[in-house]
């Protein structure tokens, strides 16, 4: 990482935000001007033939539940006497004796998709890692709200991401079982993902061999069917509440780790409560928390988990099913005020699991360290690594839930109640082409399971999907989506996206690994014309959303809507396999920096974020009615007095200086000073400027 790069990210230590009102708020909201319900219903699979409560936590199937997956004849259950703890699973014959399916062992198709189905988990490393244990169960979270005009429902539901078409499921049979007259239509129910990698596979990348998907049909069906009973649930559950709102920041405790280059991130987290009128009882408390769930998958080894009950190494924690951290995150909520805790990924990208230490970590970068975790960490803070608290479900997990829920805590203990009364929702379908090959190939392969792929520019002509999954992706269709609920505005991204794809940081265009067609390096060379975003000179960045959601809490809603894999900036695209077949025709994902980008494999294309960043200022906009602009973007540099930090002032393009009233977060709320978190200022009238420094 060049020094420039470092100077530009470094501010001073951050302090706690305020809160700010204004922007678009609605008349102040009488006692009961809403009205929320909430529920929760797991989709843990139940045990199999040869689980049991007792050895694998897993709950025993009700008395008229019959499994899908089992089409065995009493004669063939003689035969196909592999191991199957868990329901869901098709008969096979374990030729290994090693416990689980392996590839080639025989086994009964009971659906004809041409491969076996069974118990793999989702992400993590050295797949396939088959389930054999619940820590937890793995659920759909539902808050259902009104305000007499509208109905919306939000979701978030527990695995590493679902594509659209299963979300699509889960809205048609919410449709299906409402009640007639009911307020809350499909087109209003906005679903997302935890991006937990510890959950059953949704996404199809962990099966037997990379050929061949992990998407297990049986599973996936049962999870649309639960998930559609928690949002209907919810809408029976409704009552008038108060909805208050608050913006925590993460524990001082915590290190950012990331996994690819930039080292951007978003600490803040939103918060939503809704209380009964009534009873003043909590019906659900939501955060917004931009960190990977992804503790276990990538832990393993003999080493034992300190606080384990009972001596548990972490390679056994490795294959539990489990909600991650944020199953202690919710718990903590719930046990402080009751109902239900729901966490929502935010901008997750590249942020992987942080490490935990005894006391404070400076929050303002020093410099890059290569730091041991069995996740990856890249980070540019320093710490005593031998402090650091060490992994295990028991341990690091909770403490990193329970530490996340405190900080929540405390900024509910200083929230303000919703002024505003609307509720809003609006979406948008979005059409992009697939320029990562390897996408092509696994597509062809069947591995993402149901999600077609298009024949043409304009996603209008779906390619047929086979039972198998076999499907080109020439082009795929994807949603964005944006809701308001009061005081508060989410947005909702299809993937993975890096915090600086939207929240922007302090980069310049020089910071950036392919900043514009005379780029050296991996992107040196001419890319793949379908790459549309690598013109102009600069790269442009997306579209900055957060001046168009206007409220005083603003959520970035990941994972939602769909599942299209990573997403960053066209300029940050180094490692997507054919986007440079010239001057990286391996897609190494090295920059010219010296910087890896590990996660660009899994971008379906650089020229995502570009579509779904125009998509998602459209819908945000409509919020409006398309009666408020952008707020103030303005272009200029931020004042550091003899090349030292923090920042005191902001020299815009004009040479004219500003000595901010306030200095404004990237969530558009007022701060007491500078820091990694700042992206603009607050004049004496009230109104933000969002500061652009990449023009």
């Amino acid at each position: 990482m060049n020094a420039r790069a470092v100077a530009l990210l470094v501010t001073f230590a951050c302090l706690t935000p305020l809160g700010l009102g204004g922007g678009a708020v609605a008349r102040a909201a009488p006692a009961g001007a809403f009205t929320a319900g909430a529920a929760v219903e797991s989709y843990t699979p139940y045990c199999g033939a040869d689980g049991t409560p007792t050895a694998n936590h897993c709950q025993q199937p009700p008395a008229r539940f019959t499994d899908p997956a089992n089409c065995a004849t009493a004669a063939q259950l003689g035969v196909y006497t592999g191991r199957r703890l868990f329901a869901f699973e098709e008969p096979y014959i374990g030729q290994q004796h090693d416990g689980h399916y392996d590839a080639g062992d025989p086994f009964l198709d009971c659906n004809q998709d041409g491969r076996w189905d069974g118990n793999f988990l989702g992400g993590g490393a050295n797949a396939p890692r088959y389930y054999d244990n619940v820590a937890d169960p793995v659920s759909a979270r539902a808050i259902v709200v009104a305000n007499g005009t509208r109905t919306i429902a939000l979701e978030v539901l527990d695995h590493e991401g679902a594509f659209n078409v299963y979300l699509q499921a889960i809205r048609g049979l919410v449709a299906q079982r409402l009640p007639s007259g009911a307020t809350l239509n499909a087109n209003n129910i906005f679903i997302s993902s935890t991006h937990d990698e510890s959950a059953p596979d949704s996404i199809g990348l962990y099966g037997v061999n990379p050929a061949t998907s992990s998407v297990n049909p049986y599973w996936v069906a049962y999870m649309e069917q639960q998930a559609a009973l928690a949002i209907t649930r919810a809408y029976a559950a409704m009552q008038p509440v108060t909805i208050s709102y608050g913006e925590a920041i993460e524990p001082a405790n915590l290190r950012q780790c990331w996994s690819s280059y930039p080292y951007v991130d978003d600490q803040l987290m939103p918060v939503l409560q809704a209380r009964a009128t009534r009873t003043n009882q909590v019906i659900a408390t939501l955060a917004d928390v931009s960190q990977h769930a992804e503790t276990l998958g990538f832990n393993g080894g003999s080493a034992l988990d300190p606080n384990a009950p009972v001596p548990t190494t972490l390679e056994q924690e490795r294959t539990w099913v489990s909600a991650d951290w944020p199953y202690w995150f919710r718990r903590a909520l719930e046990q402080r005020y009751g109902g239900v805790g729901v966490e929502m990924a935010g901008s997750v990208g590249s942020n992987e699991t942080p490490q935990i230490f005894p006391a404070p970590v400076s929050r303002t970068p020093q410099q890059f360290v290569d730091a041991s975790h069995a996740a990856g960490c890249r980070t540019i803070f320093n710490a005593d690594q031998s402090t650091a608290v060490p992994a295990g479900y028991y341990t690091e997990t909770a403490q990193l839930g329970n530490g996340l829920a405190g900080a929540v805590e405390s900024a509910l203990a200083a929230g303000t109640v919703s002024r505003g009364t609307d509720v809003q929702g609006s979406r948008a379908d979005i059409c992009f082409q697939v320029t990562n090959v390897l996408f092509d190939v696994v597509g062809i392969a069947g591995v993402f399971g149901a999600r077609p792929g298009y024949v043409d520019p304009n996603c209008t002509e779906p390619a047929p999907v086979p039972p198998s999954g076999n499907t080109t992706a020439t082009y795929i269709k994807s949603e964005v989506a944006a809701f308001r609920v009061g005081d508060g505005t989410f947005v909702s991204i299809p993937g993975e996206v890096f915090p600086f794809t939207y929240l922007r940081s302090f980069l310049g265009p020089q910071d950036m690994p392919c900043p514009d067609p005379s780029s050296s390096g991996a992107c040196g060379g001419p890319p793949n014309p379908a790459v549309t975003c690598a013109r102009g000179n600069p790269y442009a960045l997306p579209p900055w959303l957060m001046p168009h959601m206007h409220t005083a809490y603003r959520f970035i809603d990941g994972l939602a809507e769909d599942m299209v894999g990573y997403i960053f900036p066209c300029g940050n695209g180094v490692g997507v396999p054919g986007e440079y077949p010239v001057s990286n025709p391996s897609a190494n994902s090295t920059d010219r920096f010296g910087c890896g980008h590990s996660d660009d494999s899994e971008a379906a294309s650089s020229d995502a974020a570009n579509v779904i960043g125009g998509a998602a200022v459209t819908v945000l906009d409509q919020l409006e009615g398309a009666q408020l602009p952008s707020e103030d973007i303005a272009a200029g540099r931020y004042v550091l007095p003899g090349g030292m930090l923090p920042a005191v002032a902001v020299e815009l393009r004009d040479g004219s200086v500003i000595t901010p009233a306030r200095w404004m977060s990237l969530s558009g709320s007022a701060q007491r000073g500078p820091d990694r978190n700042t992206r603009g200022w607050i004049d004496s009238r009230g109104r933000r400027h969002w500061l652009d420094v990449f023009l």
